[in-house]
């Protein structure tokens, strides 16, 4: 029989558990508390028009650092990685808190995505390591679940802390949080080996990370005539990943698949959420909770179907077809021209459904490829693509708005309190840019072989207290 999610309650996985899910919390929540304040913030040191540098600042640094982290558990152990992503936190939670400028608080949340770069690499790193094969998948499924709990307490937490302690409070709440977490940390890596130091000495890859960053920020201005500067960077790129030894993403048939599946998904899920708000809000003439519901409802699909994934009993390259099928047909949904409010709102739902049924079996599909010592780097991939995708379809869905409307329609809609129907056919024409993305990644998981062989070999494990010592947990 297949275990259950308690075994992961239980010596020795509980405290390791814990860690890995205080980590994806803390990085999850850390962003939407910030992007709740940020409008407050603005209006009290200056900057409105400065609020997306201020978004899009992490964004890029964490498609830098994921790639990098990876390498760092494969070399070091997930203690290093832990190690200074905490650091990097502090200084960035320091920095925002007592930020003068929304030009400081764009530099503190850049800090913060190199962090987050490596914090969120520590639960995929601790899972890939010291968990064995058959609870990996419920792993995975809770760290993702995680992401779903994290955004419903983000944005209330962000907007209760603004509303009364001020906004500066949404740097200063994360320092007791980091220590709760390091502390958690320091008492899991005590029950688990650390990695010895790599023996095969491959050059650690910077050049490759720097211009997949480089790809993305084009694609977050505001200005679509810089889009096309991403491409430079992303020729380069792929001559790069051709040539190293140490490439980003392994070059290998299952991962590549996975990875593609990724960021398509990626692409599709978080293209459409871009205008969703506008069509319901502006569109529509709907309140500001409907927004938000549509948002949870979306949140509470990709937790049940990270949740329910494990309990499907099919294999990964199923799982993830399904997966990016759901998500496929629910944007495509999105884009009938019936319904009202009801039906782009519910097909959401379901796209956040089908996010949370492939996310777990990526990570085993990338695990599949048995590249001992190269956990950290396979798992690490995963978000990396995804993070990639957003910024595709983050810019293909403003471009294929703006071509949509007339400058005067879009004017009209930047006005406060604004009620034009005439942004609705727009915003469905992202839907269908993003469902052309998503078919991508259809294509890409009938790639996947799936033999339903364990994922990589058997987990380190030791008997708790066998010598792993303090200071080498703590990533020294």
């Amino acid at each position: 029989m297949a275990p259950s999610y308690a075994a992961l309650l239980r010596p020795p996985y509980r405290a390791l558990l814990i860690t890995a899910l205080g980590a994806t919390f803390l990085g999850a929540v850390d962003a939407l508390m910030v992007v709740t304040a940020l409008p407050t913030a603005a209006q009290e040191i200056g900057g409105v028009d400065r609020i997306a540098l201020a978004v899009g600042a992490s964004m890029v640094t964490i498609v830098m650092t994921l790639p990098v982290a990876g390498s760092v558990i494969d070399r070091y152990g997930v203690g290093r990685s832990f190690g200074i992503a905490c650091v990097l936190f502090i200084v960035a939670n320091v920095l925002g808190g007592v930020a003068g400028s929304m030009e400081m608080v764009a530099f503190a949340r850049a800090i913060l995505g190199l962090g987050a770069g490596f914090m969120f690499a520590v639960p995929l790193g601790l899972f890939a390591l010291y968990v064995p094969d058959d609870l990996r998948p419920r792993a995975f499924g809770l760290n993702a679940a995680m992401w779903g709990v994290a955004a419903i307490i983000g944005a209330a937490l962000g907007a209760a802390l603004t509303g009364t302690l001020g906004w500066r409070w949404v740097f200063w709440i994360n320092l007791p949080m980091i220590a709760a977490i390091a502390w958690s940390a320091w008492t899991a890596m005590r029950a688990h080996p650390q990695r010895p130091a790599e023996p095969e000495h491959r050059p650690l890859n910077l050049i490759g990370p720097v211009l997949l960053g480089l790809s993305v920020a084009p694609l977050l201005a505001s200005e679509h005539w810089i889009v096309p500067l991403a491409i430079v960077p992303a020729v380069l790129f792929f001559f790069h990943e051709r040539s190293t030894a140490s490439p980003v993403f392994t070059h290998r048939r299952i991962s590549l698949a996975a990875n593609v599946a990724a960021f398509s998904a990626g692409a599709a899920f978080l293209g459409a959420e871009v205008y969703l708000p506008v069509q319901l809000q502006v569109g529509l003439g709907e309140p500001i909770w409907v927004v938000g519901s549509a948002l949870v409802l979306a949140t509470i699909g990709w937790t049940t179907g990270s949740m329910s994934a494990a309990r499907l009993g099919i294999g990964f390259g199923e799982q993830i077809f399904w997966g990016t099928t759901i998500v496929f047909a629910g944007t495509l949904v999105m884009a009938v021209p019936a319904g009202g409010p009801v039906v782009p709102i519910l097909a959401y739902g379901v796209a956040g459904l089908g996010m949370g049924v492939a996310s777990p079996a990526l990570f085993t599909a990338v695990l599949a490829d048995k590249r001992e010592g190269r956990e950290g780097q396979a798992t690490s991939s995963i978000p990396l693509a995804r993070q990639a995708g957003a910024g595709l379809g983050t810019a293909i869905a403003g471009l294929v708005f703006e071509s949509s409307l007339s400058e005067s329609t879009i004017r009209a809609a930047e006005k406060a309190g604004a009620h034009v129907p005439a942004v609705v056919p727009g915003a469905r024409h992202t839907y269908v840019a993003a469902a052309a993305l998503g078919a991508i990644g259809v294509i890409a998981s009938r790639w996947l072989r799936d033999d339903r062989e364990p994922a990589v070999l058997p987990a380190r494990e030791v008997p708790v207290g066998s010598g792993t010592s303090g200071t080498r947990a703590r990533g020294s």
